[in-house]
């Protein structure tokens, strides 16, 4: 009965103590708003009409979309096709025969392409003569942690059998004596 009188009293002071809250922020309206801006739960739990009621309107900047980055192309040289007067005042430029030519590249693939093809094969072999290597590597591997378990294996058993031989060595002689004793 106690406990209860007790919870009673403390749900009419709580609702109390919120009338009084309620009616502070409805005297303030200043205050309710400082209170929200720094409280968002109290904004989340109540709906948007009565926090639209009491608080100015919240104002976002606009939103600007980012600069694209302007990279410079590689010129692409045209021949004019309308020759424009500012054009007819520029020196015109000719090859002179003592000038060097531009130099010529001449690009030889066939040796390129048989040191490829060599060295690739070469690489071919390397690789399935290294599968081959790592197969064996992994049967010997298994061999070996096989023979590794028998080795252990038989060197529990000769353990046992060398315990075994001294208790049947002892359970022998202590025999003997027992009958000895009774004789």
């Amino acid at each position: 009965m106690r406990v209860i009188f007790l919870l009673m009293l403390l749900l009419l002071c709580s609702c109390a103590t919120q009338r009084q809250a309620e009616k502070f922020f409805e005297d303030n309206p200043g205050k309710l708003a400082e209170y929200v801006v720094k409280k968002e739960a109290y904004a989340q739990r109540h709906d948007g009409a009565h926090a639209a009621r009491r608080l100015p309107p919240r104002f976002y900047p606009p939103a600007i979309p980012a600069r694209q980055q302007i990279s410079p192309d590689r010129l692409i040289p045209s021949p004019m096709l309308v020759a424009r007067p500012d054009a007819a005042f520029a020196p015109r430029y000719r090859s002179c025969p003592e000038c060097p030519g531009t130099p010529l590249t001449k690009t030889v693939y066939l040796p390129d392409t048989l040191q490829l093809d060599s060295l690739s094969r070469e690489l071919k072999i390397e690789q399935m003569a290294n599968a081959a290597i790592r197969q064996k590597l992994k049967a010997t591997e298994a061999d070996r942690d096989y023979w590794q378990e028998m080795n252990r294996k038989k060197r529990w058993a000769l353990i046992a059998m060398a315990i075994f031989a001294v208790l049947y060595i002892l359970f022998k002689v202590l025999a003997w004596r027992v009958r000895e004793t009774g004789e």
